[in-house]
């Protein structure tokens, strides 16, 4: 497990991000994940075969479905967490996106990454470079790709 400063991390066998993906789910057609695979963490990987593996989840309520590689420094966003204010956070240094348009809402947290400078230059990339989003609904208990 990477440790750091607030008692949260990922478990990678290097000091490195997780770069691949950690066991996705499987998409049956545009059907991705029952609700109940999200967990305590809200977000989950899924394979599809249209859109590769995407990250998966419901935040504030609402489901959804982006791309799943962080724009700071491309660990998996479906092995982080949703927040309490619905953002979708990533695993490996915390940087938010807001999962409705896919902009990174705030950069990267930590030890080294937690520089302010750093940390708004890469959320002015990350707003520019935003997630992919699809469209998704809840049906029979699980989350469908809709369009």
């Amino acid at each position: 497990m990477r440790n750091e400063p607030h008692g949260r991390g990922v478990e990678t066998g290097t000091p490195f991000p997780p770069v691949n993906h950690d066991e996705p789910h499987e998409a049956r057609g545009d059907r991705l994940v029952r609700l109940e695979a999200l967990g305590d963490r809200g977000v989950v990987e899924v394979r599809t075969e249209r859109h590769g593996v995407l990250a998966v989840g419901v935040a504030a309520g609402r489901p959804f479905a982006v791309s799943n590689v962080c724009r700071h420094q491309f660990a998996k966003l479906g092995r982080g967490r949703v927040t309490a204010d619905g953002c979708l956070e990533c695993p490996w240094h915390r940087a938010r996106y807001d999962v409705e348009d896919g902009s990174m809402t705030s950069g990267p947290k930590g030890r080294v990454f937690g520089v302010k400078p750093y940390s708004a230059a890469v959320k002015a990339i990350g707003g520019r470079l935003r997630l992919a989003t699809h469209p998704v609904e809840i049906r029979d208990g699980a989350i469908w790709l809709s369009a």
